[in-house]
């Protein structure tokens, strides 16, 4: 199996926490993971002793060789977890309400959330052979994912055996057969079938429960076959090159045809902030950084290297209490450290941001880059603090600390049991209510044509917007909304309560019209709870 060759994509899991308990579950898991790492650090430690030549030849084979143990470790303690939890409550496919006592429901969550440990540690190096194991022993996003031999996935696909619709989880086991090419950005909704030898086109979206015939074409949403021999013909491809070399000259004589009517313009689009931005990002990596770094090298010198380091064997330190408490509290104050060094890069950006904001408060409008204004630059400053406060957070193992940071931080309002997937988000100006699932969309408060547009984004209770969305600024989303996958919002775009969008633009279905493009009854739907 072939996946992207981006470290972003891959294997993923989902950000729902059905229960807070979940996270001491997911901490026991880096904590188990940690400990064999140790135990090897203390072997190679005594290898090298007093010896530094050794030291620094070895020290490039030993942090690659270290890592390698804990991603390993990480994958076989999550499985056996994942085996003892499924003994207890096996995984079933079926309709299922999104409520925390629903047991479907919360051991689903559960077994998501220990997923995230191994998946995000393995995408530090590039290592395929560590994505295929996490595909297979955990699914792309549940255990109901069947993959054949040599299968292609492209850049931002999302092979879906579950789906958040409405205030339901449905689980559907998807069956992908052998040599078949998904293009990128595609939806494969739960239940899909696909047949051997299948070709899938970007940006293309399987109904819920469709079967898809081997050894042919498909592409759009609703997904429609296409002759993969009339496309490999000869002169299917030639006549493809000469519209495509006609329309290229039409398009080069109109840009011509402007540019002469035009007058050279000096000014750039972007604004290059790069000394205040630089500055931004060394407060903010000095602070966050200091007080952990200072917190490891203190714990290291006073603790773990006279006590467990300078341990004359393996089993002295199992059988004295001094060098096993601090093994077993080393992970713990890893973690700890980590969360802080979270925690830090949040507080400055909220104290930086307050101090931006009283420089140049933020206000929502249509910018020209010709002019340059106040605000057009401080709107970028405000942008590089809040994304860098943003990427560290959805980078981290712990991306429910977005919900948080956001809040605290920017100028947004996001609303309790709100799951936020690794989306790019807004920074700014962003009200999302309660109960609302923002799958693996974009969702942004700018955008560039003729100038920059920084509208509001608004988002009310109970939405529900699936993956491969995109929201455009200015947009008002009212309560119980469902967007299907590949829906897009045009600029200023009003959205009314109670209804089904999907397609580009984006077009309101009925119950009725959402059994044709999604093969979805609502009826049934609700039968079956």
């Amino acid at each position: 199996m072939s996946t992207p060759v981006s470290i972003q994509d891959g294997p993923f899991t989902t950000n729902t926490l059905a229960s807070k308990v979940f996270i001491i579950f997911f901490l026991t898991t880096i904590w188990a993971s940690i400990l064999p790492l140790l135990l090897e650090f203390y072997l190679f430690w005594k290898l090298i002793e007093h010896n530094i030549s050794l030291l620094i030849y070895l020290i490039p084979f030993q942090i690659y060789f270290g890592y390698l143990i804990l991603v390993v470790f990480s994958v076989l303690i999550t499985k056996l977890l994942l085996i003892l939890i499924n003994f207890i409550h096996k995984p079933k496919e079926g309709v299922f309400k999104r409520i925390k006592q629903d047991r479907d429901y919360y051991f689903w969550s559960l077994r998501a959330v220990l997923k995230k440990w191994p998946i995000w540690i393995s995408k530090f190096i590039p290592l395929p052979f560590v994505d295929k194991i996490n595909i297979k022993w955990f699914g792309n996003d549940s255990e109901f994912i069947k993959y054949g031999k040599n299968v292609s996935i492209g850049k931002g696909s999302a092979i879906k055996a579950s789906m958040i619709f409405k205030n339901f989880l449905i689980i559907k086991k998807v069956n992908i057969g052998d040599n078949v090419i998904i293009g990128s950005n595609c939806v494969i909704a739960p239940g899909t079938q696909i047949g051997k030898n299948d070709i899938i086109a970007a940006m293309s979206a399987t109904k819920l429960n469709q079967t898809l015939n081997p050894n042919s074409g498909f592409f759009g949403f609703p997904i429609e076959p296409f002759d993969i021999q009339e496309i490999n013909s000869n002169d299917s491809i030639e006549r493809l090159r000469r519209e495509q070399t006609k329309n290229f000259k039409k398009s080069n004589e109109k840009v011509k045809t402007i540019a002469l009517k035009q007058k050279p313009k000096q000014n750039k689009k972007f604004v290059r902030n790069l000394n205040s931005d630089l500055l931004i990002f060394a407060i903010i990596y000095f602070v966050s950084n200091s007080i952990p770094i200072l917190g490891i090298i203190f714990f290291g010198a006073e603790l773990v290297f006279p006590f467990f380091l300078q341990s004359p064997n393996i089993l002295y330190i199992f059988t004295n209490p001094l060098p096993l408490v601090i093994f077993i509290l080393t992970p713990i104050i890893f973690i700890i450290v980590y969360i802080i060094n979270l925690i830090l890069v949040i507080f400055t950006g909220r104290l930086l941001y307050k101090i931006i904001k009283h420089i140049n408060p933020t206000r929502e409008g249509i910018f020209d880059w010709e002019i340059k204004n106040k605000d057009f630059n401080y709107y970028f400053r405000r942008s590089f603090l809040l994304r860098y406060i943003k990427w560290k957070i959805q980078k981290s193992p712990f991306p429910w600390l977005i919900k948080f940071a956001f809040n605290f931080v920017g100028n947004c309002q996001i609303g309790r049991n709100t799951v936020i997937e690794n989306s790019f988000l807004a920074k700014e100006h962003l009200e999302v209510g309660n109960n609302v699932y923002l799958g693996r969309i974009l969702i942004t408060n700018q955008l560039w044509d003729k100038n920059l547009t920084v509208k509001k984004i608004s988002v009310k209770d109970n939405v529900v917007i699936q993956d491969n969305c995109c929201i455009a600024p200015g947009t008002e989303i009212e309560q119980n909304v469902t967007l299907l996958p590949l829906s897009i919002t045009g600029k200023c775009e009003k959205l009314p309560s109670n209804s089904i969008y999907y397609n580009t633009p984006l077009t309101k279905i009925t119950d009725k019209e959402l059994i044709l493009v999604f093969n979805l009854n609502m009826h049934d739907l609700h039968n079956k709870r």
